[in-house]
């Protein structure tokens, strides 16, 4: 082999080694140790009082999505957690992106629904007075977003579930980034 052949080789061992450093995910910081509490003995005979629920999961953020587009935030991913299970009770909340003219929908919805969503533009009903989803069906849908709104909801069955927020209703070219408020509590 010449000298070329090596510098080729060379390159190209270089450049997979810069593709394969910047596949690798970081590592995760180390955990921290999150202390027991400590419960007293009980008296025979008697019981001892349950612990008050931890209302632990909490979003308060902003989802940024592009004119005349959806953009989808991941549920579990935010809280940390691999599902929403029935009979858990939760707040959305959610304003206005504060662009003039324009008014976003805010949808939370389940797997199978946040799949749905993305072959499926919201069409205007007349009669309702709201935008329809057809074929899919929201857990929770806020149309045309003006002034701050919120509702509280119970989760039905175990699933992943995603709060998306929908500009696709507009008309037009526009490069305006839209940025959502968005809040999600356990109650």
């Amino acid at each position: 082999m010449n000298y070329r052949e090596y510098a080729w080789l060379a390159a190209g061992l270089i450049i997979l080694l810069a593709v394969t450093a910047g596949c690798t995910a970081p590592s995760a910081p180390p955990a921290t140790p999150v202390p027991t509490p400590t419960t007293a003995p009980v008296a025979p005979g008697t019981t001892a009082a349950p612990a008050a629920p931890i209302k632990s999961a909490e979003i308060d953020t902003v989802i940024s999505v592009h004119y005349d587009d959806f953009a989808c935030l991941d549920v579990q991913k935010e809280l940390g957690k691999a599902y929403l299970y029935p009979d858990e009770k939760y707040s959305l909340s959610a304003s206005s992106p504060g662009v003039s003219g324009v008014n976003v929908n805010v949808l939370f919805l389940d797997e199978n629904d946040s799949l749905g969503i993305r072959q499926i533009n919201p069409q205007w009903d007349s009669v309702q007075k709201k935008w329809v989803y057809e074929g899919i069906v929201p857990v929770v849908q806020f149309n045309d977003i003006t002034v701050p709104v919120e509702k509280t909801f119970t989760i039905k069955s175990q699933s992943k579930y995603y709060i998306c927020v929908d500009d696709r209703k507009e008309t037009g070219i526009n490069d305006v980034m839209l940025r959502v408020p968005v809040k999600l509590k356990r109650l």
